[in-house]
């Protein structure tokens, strides 16, 4: 594969990303000035307001709670088994180069690998990849 047609599509990527920027701003401009927008998210507003009074005191009931409950830990043993078969499926076809795997009934399933590349690090930008703080300039903080 030619290194300069993925950098060249790689441009084409931050290119339309910065048009959509601009033109969703445009667009957020043009909804901020029609007050006739403006008239119907305030009764929206307000009307939002008063679902979420209601489905407060429905999930303040102890048995939602206990289905929130539980629906939160099978989300967070789905968020392990989800990367657990991730990387499974990685190793698997890494070995047999195939991008199909039989399920436990006996059926083919196909799965697919996803690679994306990360958005360019700004020279000011200190974050790690969750967005936390990675170092600390001290001439911003203050030494002590």
């Amino acid at each position: 594969m030619d290194l300069s047609i993925i950098r060249e599509r790689m441009g084409q990527l931050e290119t339309f990303k910065q048009e959509n920027k601009v033109g969703r701003e445009a667009l957020r401009n043009e909804l901020e000035n029609n007050q006739e927008y403006l008239a119907v998210c305030e009764e929206i507003k307000a009307l939002n307001l008063k679902k979420k009074r209601i489905k407060d005191s429905l999930l303040a009931k102890p048995e939602t709670q206990k289905l929130m409950s539980d629906i939160k830990e099978n989300n967070e043993e789905l968020t392990i088994l989800d990367e657990i078969l991730s990387s499974e499926l990685t190793e698997y076809y890494t070995e047999k180069k195939t991008d199909e795997i039989e399920d436990k009934d006996g059926d083919l399933r196909k799965f697919k690998l996803v690679a994306k590349i990360m958005p360019k690090k700004d020279k000011y930008d200190d974050r790690d990849d969750e967005g936390k703080y990675a170092k600390i300039d001290q001439n911003i903080v203050g030494k002590n």
